[in-house]
């Protein structure tokens, strides 16, 4: 069976040299990405400060197999638990759990009377 990768282009910086660069971009890459297959520096360049080299940068592409069928076994079951209502007997959303706020958190004193049109009160078109 033939495999099917996929590519992403990655920035990435080093105030060591462009190998360090590179190391970085794929060490960070494969924290979210498995499979890797290859790194490809696509572009290098220096930032340079008082005729000095301060940092080296790299654009790369990594390259890595397409994973073909979702393992639903390699997800936590207690994070979907939290984000997702347990259905009710009918199949709708229990929200049951939730709790809902009825009166404000700070209370404050209403002065009775006033418009919101007129000057006087703080509304509307000051004359």
């Amino acid at each position: 069976m033939s495999t099917i990768k996929k590519v992403i282009e990655v920035l990435a910086s080093s105030e060591k040299s462009f190998e360090d660069a590179l190391q970085r971009a794929l060490a960070e890459a494969s924290t979210t990405v498995k499979g890797i297959k290859s790194i490809y520096i696509k572009d290098q360049s220096c930032r340079v400060r008082d005729n000095k080299i301060v940092e080296y940068r790299i654009t790369a592409k990594i390259s890595f197999e397409v994973m073909h069928k979702w393992d639903p076994t390699s997800h936590s079951e207690t994070t979907a638990a939290i984000d997702t209502p347990t259905p009710a007997g009918d199949g709708s959303p229990d929200y049951s759990q939730v709790q809902i706020k009825t009166q404000p958190d700070l209370p404050r004193e209403v002065q009775p009377g006033g418009s919101a049109t007129e000057a006087q009160s703080g509304g509307g078109y000051s004359g």
